[in-house]
């Protein structure tokens, strides 16, 4: 187990580390060494500047139980990378030791009972390619984002609509705690655990594995279908009036993104799991629209919606400012910010991206989950993205982050208060507290008897104090 100091190995603390078969290492010999590896997982975002004290590769209970023991003993700080997607870079505090938990990715189905299990650093891709192809769970919609990450704060994705968020599908997890104990949260064993992993953030533990349930669904209808500005507005309104008609079967995945012709274009991806010639009636419909380019459709196993080489567009290392804004529904003035916002995108690896939230999800209880948000919306993020490091503070890259905040002013005034945690960053603590409303006192509850010195500093889901 190798770990990579911001500072010198000869603190206490690593000193510790290292009599304890932790080695500890400046970067400079990590990086000669073959160990930098860890770092680089960790780190998705180009832009984010903050080191944390060390980044620990944990490949055991043991270990994490050890690092844990010890952070403790010397008054250090603990947060937990399991995917490394997170583009705040939250985990990356200098005061921080983040417990990288990249080789705890292993996956079992139980077909019996319908649920898989996965290792806490599982990505999407490991589940993925680990169940049925005709089985599925709620994923989001990348193939490298950490399962646990995404399922701790609510995990979007394009099954949502008929199967809820990844936090819906949470039926147990296993945690080691500040204290090293190691529990079992579900419905029998501790239930209040349970109901703060599912969607109340990252701040309670360290998640070795989590059992989700499966649900069949042997294909589904999907496509990719690509629209001139010119023809935006009117789209947008109707991908709103489909998802209306079928809050249950359908889900459109929808943003702006610049096409290979180096045109700015809306994107349209329907999914679709109910009644067959009903969905291929959707399809047909929104591909004889006018201006409809098609890049793909047809029907397919959930998986093979997914793509290595799409997700190329969104490589680590790239420079990226995200802000977000949630909004009830597309009406024309939420179409027409939008439209206005894709017109002035600076960079042609920027984007806009929509996710869907409606049907099964908005009928369970307000109060079920840590998730409070039950209602239709749509969380839009907002993905400034470009790759010259030498623009980050000069005023090419401030004109980008500048482009992605106008558009996010814009969306303020028509915007549901607070925001999907996983994507706030750690100076918008008051927006995740206005997310969470009356769910932030049982939440707080809960941190204070799972970690009552406060020893996981991850900022995603952070309260800020109680009034």
């Amino acid at each position: 187990m190798a770990v990579m100091p911001q500072e010198p190995a000869d603190q206490p603390l690593f000193t510790a580390l290292a009599a304890h078969g932790v080695s500890a290492m400046p970067p400079a010999t990590a990086a000669r060494d073959g160990e930098s590896r860890a770092l680089t997982r960790a780190l998705f975002n180009g832009a984010v500047r903050s080191l944390p004290l060390a980044v620990v590769p944990c490949a055991d209970e043991a270990a994490i139980r050890t690092v844990l023991r010890l952070a403790t003993d010397h008054g250090t700080s603990v947060a937990v990378c399991a995917g490394g997607h997170d583009l705040s870079g939250r985990s990356f505090n200098p005061e921080n030791l983040v417990l990288d938990l990249g080789s705890l990715n292993n996956t079992h189905v139980d077909p019996a009972c319908d649920e898989v299990t996965l290792g806490g650093g599982a990505l999407t891709r490991d589940l993925l390619a680990a169940l049925p192809e005709d089985r599925v769970t709620a994923t989001g919609t990348v193939l490298t984002v950490g399962m646990t990450g995404a399922t701790l704060g609510g995990g979007y994705g394009r099954l949502t609509p008929g199967f809820g968020l990844s936090a819906d599908c949470l039926v147990r997890a296993r945690v080691v705690l500040a204290d090293g104990s190691v529990v079992v949260a579900s419905e029998a064993e501790d239930a209040d655990l349970l109901w703060a992993l599912r969607g109340g953030g990252t701040g309670f533990g360290v998640v070795t594995a989590m059992t989700m349930a499966l649900h069949t669904l042997p294909r589904v209808l999907s496509a990719m279908i690509l629209y001139p500005l010119s023809e935006a507005g009117s789209l947008l309104l109707a991908a709103q009036d489909l998802i209306d008609r079928h809050p249950d079967a359908l889900s459109l995945f929808t943003g702006f993104m610049t096409a290979p012709t180096g045109d700015v274009m809306l994107f349209v991806a329907p999914m679709w799991w109910g009644d067959g010639p009903a969905g291929e009636r959707v399809v047909d419909d929104l591909t004889r629209r006018p201006g409809a380019f098609v890049l793909e459709t047809g029907w397919r196993p959930y998986r093979a919606t997914f793509s290595e080489e799409s997700e190329k567009a969104w490589p680590k290392g790239r420079y990226y400012h995200l802000p977000t804004r949630t909004v009830r529904r597309i009406d024309g003035h939420v179409a027409e910010i939008l439209v206005a916002g894709a017109r002035g995108m600076t960079s042609p690896n920027s984007a806009i991206v929509l996710h869907d939230f409606h049907g099964v999800p908005t009928r369970i209880a307000s109060g079920a989950t840590a998730f409070p948000l039950r209602e239709d919306h749509f969380v839009v993020e907002i993905i400034a993205a470009w790759d010259d490091p030498t623009a980050e503070l000069a005023a090419d890259g401030l004109r980008h982050r500048a482009w992605a905040d106008d558009l996010s002013g814009a969306l303020a005034s028509v915007s549901i208060p607070g925001g999907y945690v996983n994507l706030l960053p750690p100076d918008e603590a008051e927006r995740v507290r206005l997310f969470y409303g009356p769910s932030a006192d049982r939440l707080r509850a809960t941190k204070r008897r799972v970690d009552p010195h406060d020893l996981f500093r991850s900022a995603i889901g952070r309260l800020p104090a109680a009034r």
